[in-house]
């Protein structure tokens, strides 16, 4: 969701005095694991290397001492699915035997910290690099290859990777600090560089190397000492990295790293090269060429997550929200999504994309868009939409976050670099902004998430920026323009009285207006969407192009889905293969920061629906038809039964991964409760009910007893208004592990989480009068959107494959 305590949340965690260091004093216990007597070595020799070959287990071998050292992982000791090692690679892609995917967030390795005498005579660091992408420099720090530093008493050395690929090294020479960066010899994404760092105490120059060559040189200050303090050496991180949410380490190294070494004396060009050439030599010179496979995290890491979704569309692994920018184009769908590539929290923002051919099947590609070194977007690249020109090529309209402006959110550009990629996986940005707000238009620096649509005339543009109109409401911006270049401020789409309605006086995020058919008076209604309170909310209407405003048909707002937070950030398109509007939302994980940390992924899409106007001019929605291609074994089908033989039925019926399609036939004036529960343990210690209250005109999801794990925060009751009326209930349901949707009667929804601590909270059971007839009850097993067989749930703990072995004694 892109609301502005998010906004605020980006500000801090970039170092502005709210990011915590870790305390020195935290590493200081290493330091009883460093060497007792280590002397000097002789020049040019190796103090400590780490070949990172092992392929398997959470030890790297340092060759000098013999020393096993800790790899950490996330999955080391898995909370929520069976352990599994850190994410070593195998020959193919590594510079020499094996190497070491860092994933971002959780994987560095901790060694002893060398010792004085061990740099005495100076010395030399040098490692393989495939960086996947740049992190912020939070805090002014590097994203360590290797650092033994001490920010208070300015001790030691972080060597590693700044913002859009710049690299340096800094040393802390007690009262002063030096830092000499790499600013025009930026390292590539994706593709192996050797970087190299050397110090010589007397003359107290800095080297830096890239692939063999000197790039940077210079002196440390005249006064103080270069010494290194008590501590750990941490290697794909710095020493005492921010913070976030008290959990996530920053200054994390994502990518992959191979033969990291640090020698004694400061070697010069020659000696660099001399190494460099000898890693090389069994790969004819070259380093080997990385594929996506190699420099990013395979779901199957997942494998056995009680709790992750396996047909909602979601990331590989890490952290999304909002899917946006949906296009159909040479047979394939395309949708991007809000992505931070360095772990599962919020930070870093990217654009993830994912191609199907049926809104169903989804699969990541490389991401489309990401922060740059320009005056565009250097400091984020937020939500935005997708369009055509004239000629039918895509275009991408985004946020363009820029810290140094004026103004720091603007709209921008991106056009594909090849219109004939099928995938299109390279994306140019217009070099400067398409839209800057200007006085008067809206509230100033709230001004983002373009939504750009054309004409049904076809001559012409509008584009829709969130914002507020002060003493009002929330709205969208309307602009036009006639090539999509050059925008003409029309004034606010429309607005209410927010003294009205509570909450609405804050900008209306994700703006998104898409036809839906004809009203009862003949007129084309269109439904306005947005994003308030970290919900969905709308208003079906009439949209004038010639004075572009949008005149609601009411003007109290309203949500169709009733899960209280779960169904937000809504982004849409009128499928030009169909001609059906589908509409596409993030789906809340309602997890703690430690949650996802343990998970090491969060959020994932709602599953997309098409809206479209009913009989009685009100919204109807439904999950898209393709869906059903997923249903793998009809597990039950009764018709005309009655409740008890259905509940009868239902008791040998469960699973995680279910569809249900439930029509029930209430006694009439029987005003007891009707629906369905799930996730249920056999002794019933665990479930969740989704029930349609006839006498409250509720429709809700009781999470009382969902699940006995009391870190969740899965629990409560939510949902909304709902009468039935003299309607059968039609409820159409959806498990996804934790995912639970339910639509009812086609004019609600229900989006909400469970986690169950429990592998066998898969029951079904029916809520039902005892004269009520149930008209048809259907159950599928589905299967995963990537088409690979499920994985089963598991416990947490199991020993991974290595673990086993050694155990055996293999």
């Amino acid at each position: 969701m892109n609301t502005i305590e998010q906004r605020s949340r980006r500000a801090q965690h970039q170092g502005r005095g709210a990011v915590a260091a870790l305390s020195s004093t935290a590493l200081a216990v290493a330091a009883l694991l460093a060497p007792q007597s280590a002397g000097a070595a002789p020049a040019g020799a190796d103090i400590a290397a780490w070949a990172l070959d092992e392929g398997r287990g959470s030890q790297a071998r340092e060759a000098v001492s013999g020393r096993r050292d800790p790899v950490n992982f996330v999955f080391n000791r898995a909370r929520y699915k069976p352990n599994s090692d850190p994410l070593w690679r195998s020959a193919a892609p590594c510079i020499k035997g094996g190497c070491l995917l860092f994933d971002g967030y959780s994987t560095d390795i901790t060694a002893p910290g060398l010792n004085a005498a061990q740099a005495a005579s100076g010395w030399t660091v040098t490692a393989w690099v495939a960086p996947h992408a740049f992190e912020w420099g939070d805090g002014g720090q590097y994203s360590g290859f290797v650092s033994q530093y001490d920010e208070a008493s300015k001790a030691g050395f972080s060597f590693g990777m700044y913002r859009f690929g710049t690299w340096g090294i800094k040393l802390g020479f007690g009262g002063a600090e030096f830092d000499l960066r790499v600013k025009d010899r930026k390292l590539p994404k994706d593709t192996w560089s050797h970087v190299a760092a050397s110090y010589e105490p007397r003359s107290r120059q800095v080297r830096l190397f890239l692939n063999g060559v000197q790039v940077a040189q210079g002196a440390g200050p005249a006064t103080g000492t270069f010494a290194l303090p008590q501590g750990a050496l941490t290697i794909g991180r710095h020493s005492q990295p921010r913070l976030v949410a008290g959990v996530f380490k920053l200054n994390t190294f994502l990518g992959l790293m191979d033969e990291v070494r640090i020698g004694a004396g400061a070697a010069d060009a020659a000696a660099v090269a001399r190494r460099m050439r000898e890693d090389l030599a069994a790969r004819g010179g070259a380093p080997p060429q990385l594929t996506r496979a190699d420099i990013t995290i395979d779901p199957s890491v997942f494998d056995g997550d009680r709790h992750r979704p396996q047909y909602h569309a979601m990331p590989d692994s890490g952290w999304m929200n909002e899917p946006h920018a949906p296009y159909f184009h040479k047979g394939q769908y395309h949708l991007f999504f809000q992505k931070n590539p360095f772990g599962p929290f919020w930070h870093q923002i990217h654009w993830g994309h994912w191609v199907s051919p049926d809104m169903v099947r989804w699969r990541e590609v490389p991401m489309a868009l990401a922060p740059e070194d320009d005056n565009l977007a250097p400091d984020g690249i937020w939500s935005g939409s997708a369009a055509y020109k004239k000629d039918g090529t895509p275009v991408l309209f985004f946020t363009a976050g820029n810290d140094s402006a004026t103004i720091r959110e603007r709209t921008g550009l991106a056009l594909p670099k090849d219109p004939g990629d099928q995938d299109m996986l390279k994306w140019e940005k217009h070099p400067v902004p398409v839209t800057v707000q200007q006085p008067g238009a809206g509230k100033t620096g709230d001004f983002r998430d373009p939504f750009v649509f054309r004409d049904e005339k076809g001559d012409r543009w509008f584009q829709l920026v969130a914002s507020q109109v002060p003493g009002r409401s929330g709205t969208a911006l309307v602009y036009e323009s006639a090539d999509l270049l050059h925008w003409r401020y029309r004034g606010p789409l429309f607005t209410i009285d927010a003294a009205n309605y509570p909450g609405f006086d804050r900008t209306f995020e994700l703006p998104v207006l898409l036809p839906i058919g004809k009203g009862r008076d003949g007129r084309p209604r269109h439904v306005f969407l947005v994003d308030v309170k970290a919900q969905a909310w709308y208003w079906t209407g009439v949209f004038d192009p010639a004075s572009a405003r949008f005149v609601p048909d009411s003007e109290a707002p309203r949500t169709f889905d009733l899960g209280e937070g779960h169904f937000s950030g809504p982004s849409g398109f009128v499928d030009p293969k169909t001609g059906r509007t589908v509409v596409f939302s993030i789906a809340q994980g309602e997890r703690t920061a430690q949650g996802e940390w343990d998970s090491g992924w969060a959020h994932n899409a709602g599953l997309p629906i098409e809206l479209k106007l009913g009989a009685d001019g009100g919204l109807r929605l439904a999950p898209i038809d393709e869906l059903k291609s997923l249903r793998q074994e009809l597990l039950l089908d009764l018709n005309n039964v009655t409740p008890a033989l259905a509940a009868q039925r239902l008791r040998g019926i469960g699973g995680d991964l279910l569809e249900v399609e439930l029509e029930l036939a209430p006694a009439g004036g029987d005003k007891r409760r009707r629906g369905l529960v799930v996730r249920r343990t056999p002794d019933n210690a665990e479930h969740t009910d989704l029930v349609i209250d006839p006498a409250r005109k509720r429709f809700e999801i009781d999470r009382e007893h969902t699940t006995l794990d009391p870190d969740q925060r899965s629990r409560g009751i939510q949902g909304g208004n709902f009468d039935l009326g003299s309607e059968n209930l039609r409820l159409r349901l959806f498990l996804d592990r934790s995912m639970v949707e339910a639509y009812l009667n086609e004019r609600k929804s229900l989006t909400s989480r469970v986690f169950p601590t429990r592998l066998d909270a898969t029951g079904l059971a029916l809520i039902a009068a005892p004269a009520d007839r149930v008209v048809r009850l259907k159950v599928w097993r589905m299967g995963a959107s990537n088409g690979k067989p499920v994985v089963p749930a598991q416990s947490a703990g199991a020993p991974s494959a290595s673990t086993s072995a050694a155990a055996k004694g293999l």
